[in-house]
């Protein structure tokens, strides 16, 4: 559950289902803009939530390092925190408190940087502490940070400080900005403010673990990451959901979709692309009234079922994005973890892709077949595809521009997306149960595709076939070169065995027809690419220009990336 409003609300919305952690985020972020009624209505919560939580679920608070700072420490800002801290500590609640510094986080938070943003943008006039440093820290890493010591389990009824290790001056944030912007801020240096002193060692080990670096261009790739869409059009993330028979939970998706996408603006313009497989329930009526409702749901509806991952690629050639995420609409793979895959894109990444070790909802056999599957795969082809993957990922237009170039007609796109190559990363998490239903995923569906994936990324299983027919061949020869002298020694002796001699037989006959299969599911497959049909039929487009056909990708790599962000250079 989480309790709040604000940057840390937003970035923990993952924890909102999870009834281990109660995350109060709380709703008092801005220390130079009190509101007494805001206060007290913040304590008063925080006190309601103390009475009604139960073991063994952990209360997590976020609170401030200016608690520990001289110049800051009488304000009423701190003098909450304090109290917040202290009905924590007197409740006997399983807690966690984390302090946390100014906060480099999306515009619009209130938080420092962004005061200072608004001020040069806008030329207003405003005081700057002449002596004052700050450990600035991406919200991203903090987010990074606190999950992984929440995963740890080991740490409850603690205090722990999460800032960089770096502390940095105001001024020094002033100058980037200035720079990043392209005009001079207009302020007056105050003789005012302390050196910030932040003890980090509770968190040095985690820090140095997830591989974070505090470096002396952390400040700018913040700034460039969060207001990169004040000085340049904002970047289009397209999210593309193939379905069939969801009707029991598309609406549930779409609103915890939404709500994810809505926390990503001003940083990006959405659309929601959703690819009807032909479904048999109300699914598309469904479809029709949310695309009537919101533009920034566009429908793909086909003639007939094609299959799952046939309108993967129709929602990969319809959509407009500078980046696009795959993900099913059964819920299993949340919604909330787009966050944590835009914030690995923006490290530079160009695929990111799901990785879930574990299941809910599924039983121990299938398990088993899946991560056997998974690393058949991995062994026999020449790809490296990852392991305990789906097609839950994020993708950037570079590797976008080149699935439209591939057309074959079998098609497994968790091997296709490691195919073209280009940094990738996993990130890790759980897999939820189905929210409603139950799966269109019949086993022969399963059986199929997974031979799919493997006859499309490796043509071992031919040479496998070759290479036993050798060796039994060579057995065989060498068997009856024995005979043979043994015969010529010992002329009286007599070979018998005719049980023997048709359980061979009928074993070889075994082997040739399942190498006769082996190669008749090559030979199917070139059948069906040198038919050369369409990929998929399209029967009706929803907010979606029906003159405009798919996009070519020799077009598109005609225009110019546009890079995330990538829109000034480092100062020197």
């Amino acid at each position: 559950m989480v309790i709040g409003q604000g940057a840390i609300a937003d970035r923990f919305a993952y924890y909102a289902l999870q009834s281990a952690y109660l995350i109060f985020a709380g709703t008092v972020h801005n220390s130079q803009s009190i509101d007494d009624a805001a206060i007290d209505a913040e304590e008063a919560l925080m006190a309601e939530a103390l009475a009604t939580i139960k073991a063994p679920t952990v209360l997590v608070y976020f609170s401030s390092c200016s608690i520990e700072e001289l110049a800051a420490s009488q304000s009423p800002y701190v003098a909450h925190k304090q109290r917040m801290e202290r009905l924590i500590l007197s409740s006997g609640v399983r807690h966690l408190i984390f302090r946390l510094p100014q906060l480099i986080a999306p515009s619009g938070q209130g938080g420092l940087v962004d005061v200072f943003a608004d001020a040069i943008q806008s030329g207003a006039r405003l005081d700057v502490w002449k002596g004052a440093t700050r450990n600035f820290i991406d919200i991203d890493d903090v987010y990074r940070i606190v999950h992984k010591l929440l995963a740890d389990g080991r740490h409850v009824n603690q205090l722990i400080n999460v800032a960089s290790s770096r502390p940095t001056e105001v001024s020094e944030l002033i100058g980037v900005l200035e720079h990043y912007f392209g005009r001079a801020g207009n302020y007056n240096y105050v003789e005012r403010g302390t050196h910030s002193v932040i003890d980090v060692n509770a968190i040095a080990a985690t820090v140095n673990e997830l591989g974070i670096d505090f470096d002396s261009e952390y400040l700018w790739k913040g700034v460039n990451k969060y207001y990169a869409h004040r000085i340049t059009s904002p970047l289009l993330l397209s999210v593309i959901i193939p379905t069939y028979n969801q009707s029991a939970g598309i609406d549930e998706f779409y609103r915890r979709t939404k709500a994810v996408l809505t926390r990503l603006a001003p940083r990006f313009a959405h659309e929601l692309i959703f690819v009807n497989d032909f479904s048999a329930d109300d699914t598309y009526l469904k479809l029709k009234k949310l695309a009537m409702l919101d533009p920034a749901v566009k429908v793909v509806n086909f003639a007939r079922n094609f299959g799952n991952q046939i309108a993967i690629t129709a929602g990969v050639d319809y959509c407009r994005g500078d980046l696009a995420v795959i993900i099913d609409d059964d819920l299993q793979d949340p919604p909330e973890i787009i966050l944590d895959f835009i914030a690995k894109w923006s490290e530079g990444f160009k695929v990111v892709y799901g990785v879930r070790p574990k299941r809910q909802g599924t039983n121990f056999f299938f398990r088993l077949l899946a991560k056997t599957f998974y690393r058949l795969i991995r062994r026999l082809s020449d790809t490296n595809i990852p392991n305990d993957t789906g097609d839950f990922r994020l993708i950037d237009k570079v590797v976008i521009d080149q699935l439209r170039l591939m057309k074959e007609e079998n098609r497994y796109y968790r091997g296709m997306v490691a195919w073209v190559g280009f940094p990738q990363t996993g990130y890790v998490y759980e897999r939820d149960r189905r929210y409603a239903g139950t799966s269109n995923f019949s086993p022969q569906k399963y059986i199929s595709f997974a031979l799919n994936g493997l006859t499309s990324f490796t043509d071992k299983p031919l040479y496998f076939s070759s290479l036993f027919g050798f060796v039994m061949t060579g057995a065989a020869f060498v068997l009856a070169l024995y005979l043979t002298i043994a015969k010529l020694l010992n002329p009286e002796m007599s070979i018998q065995g005719w049980t023997s001699m048709v359980v061979v037989m009928m074993f070889f006959g075994g082997i040739q027809l399942f190498s006769i299969g082996v190669l008749g599911i090559y030979i199917s497959k070139i059948y069906r690419e040198v038919k050369q049909r369409p990929l998929f039929i399209v029967q009706e487009l929803l907010n979606i220009d029906e003159n405009q056909p798919p996009m070519d990708p020799k077009i598109l790599h005609g225009k110019p990336d546009k890079v995330a962000g990538a829109t000034a250079t480092l100062p020197e």
